[in-house]
C-alpha cells in the first residue's frame, strides 16, 4: 500500500521578493514620515520667527505710542499736540519751518520723548507720521476733542499718528543708512501722501504699523482737562484754583453755566461750567481759552458737596467732591 506523502509547505526565504517589497514599502513610509515633520518643522520654525519678529516689533511700537499719548497730555502749552518727526536718527524733534514740521513722516523723535532708541528686531530705528492738525504750533489752534486728523490707516480715518517698524531692507532699499523714506518704509507707505497702510506681509512689503487714533490720545488729554478744571489735590501752591478751590472758599460748588456766558446762573444744575467764576492759573487759563476747551466742557452740580465735569461729545467724565470739612 502506498504511503501518501504529505505536501510539505515551504518557508520563504528572507530574500523573496514579497519581503523585499515590504521592507521597501515600510522605508519608503518611514522616510515619507520624517520628511513631512521636517517640513511641519520648518514651517513652525518660520511661523515662530515670524510671531518672535512681530511680538518684538510690537514691543518697540507699544512703548512709542505709550510716549507719545503721555507726551500729548502732559504738554504745558497746548495738551494734545505732538512733537516734530525727526529729520535724522538724533531722535530730536526739529524746530518748525514757518508755522510747520519741516516733515511730517521720518524718525520717531525719541530723545525728545526720553524713551531711549527704540528699536524693531531688525535694529533699525521706528519711523513716525504726524498729522499736521496737532502739530505743536500756535497755528494749529484750537487743538481739541473736536480737531479732525487727516490721517488714515488702511482707510480708516482720525488717526493722530502713524508709527511704523521698518526692519529688514527689501530689494532695492539700497540707501540704508540714511533719511530717505522709500529706503525704510514700503509701499503706499513712502509715497508721500496721508493714506497709510498696515500690510499684508508679503516679499515687497515688511512694515510693522502701529495707530495712534485721535480717541486714544485725547481719552487721556481728556481727563488732563478735566484735571486741571477740578484742580490738583496736591496743588498747595493754587488753593483757590479750580472747582476745588471755588468750593473751599465758598462752602458749594457753583451752579452751571445755562446760557453759555461762562457764568454760574443762579438755580441752573447742569450746563456748561461757569469758568468765569472760578480761578486757574494764567498758563492753563491760556491754554484752556486758546485751544477752545471751554465750550467743550459740561458741567452738573450734583450737591453742595459734588460736582460732575465732562467732556461734550466724548465719554470722559470726573466727579469732583468738596473739601473736608464741611463735606463729609
Amino acid at each position: 500500500m502506498r504511503r501518501r506523502t504529505g505536501v510539505n509547505s515551504r518557508k520563504s526565504p528572507n530574500g523573496s521578493p514579497r519581503r523585499q517589497a515590504g521592507v521597501a514599502l515600510l522605508a519608503l513610509l518611514t522616510l515619507l514620515t520624517l520628511w513631512g515633520l521636517y517640513l511641519l518643522l520648518g514651517e513652525l520654525n518660520t511661523t515662530q520667527f515670524q510671531v518672535a519678529r512681530k511680538e518684538a516689533a510690537g514691543a518697540a511700537l507699544f512703548q512709542a505710542r505709550q510716549a507719545l499719548v503721555a507726551r500729548a497730555a502732559g504738554d504745558d502749552n497746548r495738551p494734545g499736540s505732538l512733537p516734530c518727526p525727526a529729520i535724522d536718527e538724533s531722535g530730536i524733534a526739529p524746530l518748525l519751518v514757518g508755522n510747520h514740521c519741516p516733515t511730517y513722516i521720518g524718525r520717531l523723535p525719541w530723545q525728545t520723548l526720553d524713551v531711549g532708541e527704540l528699536r524693531d528686531d531688525a535694529g533699525q530705528l521706528l519711523w513716525y507720521a504726524l498729522a499736521p492738525a496737532l502739530r505743536d504750533d500756535d497755528s494749529a489752534q484750537p487743538i481739541n476733542f473736536e480737531t479732525v486728523p487727516q490721517l488714515r490707516l488702511d482707510g480708516a480715518p482720525n488717526v493722530a499718528a502713524i508709527i511704523f517698524a521698518p526692519g529688514s531692507p527689501l530689494a532695492g532699499q539700497n540707501g540704508r543708512p540714511g533719511n530717505a523714506v522709500a529706503d525704510y518704509l514700503d509701499g503706499s507707505n513712502s509715497d508721500g501722501d496721508q493714506d497709510f497702510v498696515s500690510g499684508p506681509q508679503t516679499a515687497v512689503f515688511n512694515d510693522n504699523v502701529l495707530a495712534v487714533t485721535r480717541d486714544e490720545l485725547f481719552r487721556v488729554v481728556n481727563q488732563r482737562v478735566l484735571g486741571e478744571v477740578r484742580a490738583r489735590a496736591q496743588n498747595a501752591s493754587l488753593p483757590d484754583h479750580g472747582l476745588r478751590g471755588y468750593q473751599a472758599l465758598n462752602g458749594s460748588f457753583p451752579a452751571a453755566d445755562g446760557d453759555s456766558d461762562g457764568w454760574a446762573d443762579a438755580g441752573v444744575t447742569t450746563g456748561r461750567l461757569p469758568h468765569r467764576d472760578l480761578s486757574f492759573s494764567a498758563a492753563a487759563s491760556a491754554w484752556l481759552t486758546a485751544n477752545d476747551w471751554w465750550r467743550l466742557l459740561g458741567y452738573t452740580q450734583v450737591a453742595a458737596c459734588l460736582a460732575r465735569i465732562g467732556i461734550t461729545g466724548s465719554t470722559a467724565t470726573m466727579d469732583v467732591a468738596g473739601a473736608s470739612p464741611p463735606c463729609p
